[in-house]
């Protein structure tokens, strides 16, 4: 078993010239509430970092399992698509309308 860190964690360097490459954050709606998210990282990583998946256990994170399927509402659109959270990243004024039944949520979120 490898543990690696977790996306979008801060990578130390003890380089004084590297510049940030760190993208800047797009604002996203997951279920009415809007939260920033790294247009870099997958929109599964962005819900497991809010908070809308508790374990990772029965998520596979590569496009297999379908656990991850969502509805959203692309930018500049109003159709709303069912899609694998896993093969999409946060664009501005994406909306996720729906979770699908393997996703948890928080306690701090239900209210």
């Amino acid at each position: 078993l490898v543990l690696l860190p977790r996306r979008g964690a801060s990578r130390m360097t003890n380089d004084p010239t590297r510049a940030d490459t760190t993208p800047p954050l797009v604002e996203i709606t997951i279920l009415g509430r809007t939260c920033l998210a790294r247009p870099d990282m997958t929109l599964v990583w962005v819900l497991f970092d809010e908070g809308y998946i508790e374990s990772s256990s029965r998520f596979c994170w590569n496009g297999t399992c379908l656990y991850c399927m969502v509805h959203v509402v692309m930018p500049d659109t109003r159709t709303v698509v069912r899609a694998k959270a896993c093969e999409i990243f946060p664009a501005p004024g994406l909306r996720v309308v729906k979770l699908g039944g393997e996703f948890q949520l928080a306690p701090r979120l239900a209210s």
